[in-house]
């Protein structure tokens, strides 16, 4: 697993406000192992197995489903995972205040995360927050039937989530590893994903001395139409600026860069020492600007860290298409003023959505897995025309 220092994210969010979220199994397991590495970062476990939340810190620990499933697993029931969530979805409501960001990590193809990730999703862009959910998919020996229920699960997540990173276990893997213990395949899956929330966690925390900031990220997440790829890459000595160009555009997550050259928005964020030089970000820039069609929207950002000093850290995110949101509620621009693309003369009808001000915290009206409280044009995300 990298080496993450102590200090480096525990210095604190005051705005904006990022949470990170693990649910299932998977995602109490790689969130409880980034906990051990920085205790201090804000997360929230939430499972139905009161086993699996056992080893974890009961301040962070929502168990859900407790009537639906008796303290046990979901079995692999998709349905007792919806069910569960939505039992306690005040308690998930609860976590989500004045929350700018929601990072949620979990495995799909179970029962638990597959059916409680999308109500999450849902509740969570209910109360405002940006939505950012990073998948393990499953490997091909766990089953057609696991992966079908993955996909399902994948489409409902879509709906509400602003940008899904979807790490795919098999293309982590290669023909090399297939004598790798099942152990650390499953570790490498989530190493990569916490790879990831690390340096997301350092763009936000850390003011940069270069352009990159929430806005950029914000922007990224709105505009990106539901699925991003995603890359971090380290290096360290003379050569560090080669190492991390070269890992970037041959990942195995970006399909050793053909993903690259379909992308329509790009965000490249550096961290690195006092001796972080010019020439090694010209570098790397350079590596991924040449994989990247020449229209892309494209920023990046740098954060000087003096716990980096000799080594850099790269990350990556690339928006397979790049649409303007079909709906742009008040609620959640967060006070930021974005430049959008234009894609359409039609002026449309500026409605806000208007919050249930002493109900905000009380359980909403669900029918047929639709939250009724909340307006038809919010719901099915419809513009209306002047």
């Amino acid at each position: 697993m990298g080496d993450y220092p102590q200090e480096e994210v525990s210095r604190g969010i005051t705005s904006p406000k990022m949470l990170v979220m693990g649910v299932g199994s998977s995602g109490v397991q790689a969130i409880s192992a980034m906990l051990q590495l920085n205790p201090d970062m804000n997360a929230v476990l939430i499972d139905t197995d009161t086993k699996v939340l056992e080893a974890v810190d009961n301040s962070r620990a929502i168990h859900v489903g407790g009537t639906v499933t008796r303290g046990l697993s979901s079995g692999g029931d998709v349905e007792l995972g919806r069910q569960s969530i939505e039992k306690d979805s005040s308690n998930i409501r609860k976590s989500l205040r004045q929350v700018d960001l929601l990072v949620i990590v979990a495995g799909l193809g179970g029962g638990t995360a597959s059916g409680a990730v999308p109500v999450i999703t849902r509740i969570a862009r209910e109360a405002g927050a940006l939505v950012l959910c990073m998948v393990g998919m499953p490997f091909a020996f766990e089953g057609k039937k696991v992966k079908a229920v993955a996909d399902e699960a994948l489409k409902r997540i879509r709906t509400h989530a602003d940008a899904i990173i979807r790490i795919s276990n098999e293309r982590l893997m290669e023909r090399a590893d297939v004598d790798l213990p099942v152990e650390l395949a499953f570790a490498r899956s989530r190493e990569v994903m916490l790879n990831g929330i690390f340096a997301l966690w350092r763009m936000l925390a850390r003011t940069g001395v270069c352009g990159l900031d929430f806005a950029c990220i914000h922007t990224m997440l709105r505009n990106c139409d539901g699925f991003c790829h995603f890359a971090c890459a380290d290096g360290s000595g003379e050569n560090r600026a080669k190492t991390v160009a070269e890992s970037l555009v041959k990942h195995r997550l970006l399909n050793k860069g053909k993903l690259l050259e379909a992308a329509e928005g790009a965000i490249v964020g550096f961290t690195g020492g006092h001796d972080l030089k010019l020439s090694e970000v010209e570098e790397v820039m350079a590596a991924v600007q040449e994989k990247l069609p020449d229209d892309v929207w494209l920023n990046f950002g740098i954060v000087v860290d003096p716990a980096f000093e000799g080594r850099m850290s790269v990350i990556l995110l690339a928006a397979e298409q790049w649409k303007e949101p079909l709906v742009d509620s008040a609620s959640r621009q967060l006070g930021f003023s974005f430049n959008r693309r234009k894609v359409s003369e039609q002026g449309e009808l500026q409605l806000e959505a208007a919050g249930k001000g002493e109900f905000t915290y009380m359980d909403p009206t669900i029918h047929n897995n639709q939250d009724l409280d909340v307006p038809t044009y919010i719901r099915r995300d419809i513009k209306l025309p002047r």
